[in-house]
C-alpha cells in the first residue's frame, strides 16, 4: 500500500509527527489514530512501515542516537592524544546534554520513558566503547596506565549521564571532574 512519495521520505513523516506527538503528550497517550491523524494518511500506511507504536519508538531512538554519534565523534582527528581525550569528554557532555533534552518532552511534564530508557542505553553504551578504545589506546602508548579501561569507562559515561539527568552540575563542571578522573586514575 505505498502511496505516491518516496518510501523514506514517507517513513521519517510518520517519524516526525510520532515525535511531535509524544512530546507534546506522552507515548502512552498517543496512538497510532493520532499520528495518522496527525499527517491526514489512512491507517493502513502505517503498517506498511511500521508494525506498531513499538517500531515507531525504535525509529525515533534511532534518529536521536545517529545525531548523538555525530555529535560524539565530531572534530576527533587530533594527532595528540591527550587533545583527543578532552575533545571526546567534551563530545560527550554536549552529546548527552543535547539527547536529554530531547527527550524532555513538553516542560518535562510527559512521560518519554520507553523512548528515553531505549536511546539513552544505546548512546551509553556507544560512548562506553568508544571511551574504551580511547582510554585502551593511552594504555598502549604510555599516556595512562588505567586497568580494566572497560569498567573505568563505563563508570565515567554513566556518571555523565546521571549528572546530565539529574541536572546535578554545568557541561563545564562534569568535563572537568570526568578529565581529573582520567588523570588521576591514570598515572602511575
Amino acid at each position: 500500500m505505498p502511496d505516491s512519495k518516496d518510501s523514506e521520505l514517507r517513513r521519517n513523516e510518520f517519524v516526525d509527527a510520532a515525535e511531535k506527538l509524544f512530546q507534546e503528550n506522552g507515548i502512552v497517550d498517543t496512538t497510532i489514530s493520532s499520528i495518522v491523524k496527525e499527517m491526514d494518511v489512512a491507517k493502513g500506511l502505517f503498517y506498511y512501515y511500521f508494525k506498531s507504536k513499538d517500531d515507531v519508538i525504535d525509529a525515533i531512538s534511532e534518529k536521536y542516537n545517529e545525531v548523538f554519534r555525530e555529535m560524539l565523534n565530531a572534530a576527533m582527528d587530533q594527532e595528540d592524544y591527550e587533545s583527543r581525550l578532552k575533545q571526546y569528554v567534551h563530545n560527550s557532555v554536549l552529546s548527552f546534554r543535547e539527547l536529554n533534552n530531547k527527550l524532555q518532552g513538553k516542560g518535562g511534564e510527559v512521560d518519554l520513558t520507553a523512548l528515553s530508557s531505549r536511546s539513552i542505553d544505546d548512546a551509553k553504551q556507544e560512548a562506553i566503547k568508544a571511551l574504551q578504545e580511547l582510554l585502551e589506546e593511552g594504555n598502549t602508548t604510555g599516556e595512562l596506565t588505567i586497568t580494566h579501561a572497560r569498567y573505568y569507562a563505563n563508570i565515567l559515561i554513566s556518571g555523565i549521564v546521571e549528572l546530565i539527568t539529574e541536572d546535578e552540575a554545568s557541561d563545564d563542571e562534569i568535563e572537568f571532574i570526568i578529565y581529573d578522573l582520567i588523570e588521576r586514575a591514570g598515572k602511575d
